[in-house]
């Protein structure tokens, strides 16, 4: 009747986090970029996209895209987030510098002030770099907004049917709690 049995447990990788002032040297881990819209009230929340979404009626919507990434001084590892514009500055450096986007490359990441973008160098190509299998980061992804962990062999596309449910129910949920109260910002303190 009792068995042993460990829990599921899902490794938890950090959003890097860019400062104003400060360079952060990151190398890729993967060449697969991972898109996710989201709609903000009082917190981020992820939008399913698909006409069941009342958020999508309500609030705006922002494509981010994530890459799993290695601090290189540190060997820490992270997801970086990037909007559409520093997306397209990735992959426009890369190309300038006749790279292609894939795991070793390493960027240095700035920001001159908290309302800047997101500023991004080529810094140059790591021999035998180490990979992120897809369920090893995107797990952790998921996590961040409360979703359950990517089967081993499971596709992007049959982890996003399983899970579609549970974020249009999230999704409708803070929509209608916006209805009730459309302030942005609650006194959480």
């Amino acid at each position: 009747m009792i068995t042993q049995e460990r829990p599921t447990k899902i490794a938890r990788w950090p959003v890097v986090r860019v400062q104003a002032g400060e360079r952060v040297e990151v190398q890729f881990l993967s060449s697969d970029f991972v898109r996710l819209v989201t709609h903000f009230h009082r917190t981020t929340f992820l939008c399913p996209e698909v006409e069941e979404c009342d958020a999508c009626s309500l609030l705006p919507g922002r494509a981010y895209w994530y890459l799993p990434v290695q601090h290189v001084q540190y060997k820490g590892y992270g997801l970086l987030e990037l909007s559409a514009h520093a997306c397209s500055d990735l992959e426009q450096k890369c190309r300038f510098a006749g790279a292609a986007l894939r795991p070793g490359v390493q960027v240095e990441l700035s920001r001159r002030s908290q309302k800047k973008p997101l500023g991004i160098e080529f810094n140059g190509q790591a021999p035998n770099p180490p990979l992120a299998r897809l369920e090893e980061w995107v797990s952790p992804l998921m996590a961040l907004y409360g979703l359950p962990p990517i089967r081993p062999g499971e596709s992007l596309d049959a982890y996003g049917d399983r899970v579609k449910p549970a974020a249009i129910a999230r999704a409708n949920l803070r929509a209608a709690a916006y209805k009730l109260d459309p302030k942005p910002w609650a006194k959480a303190r």
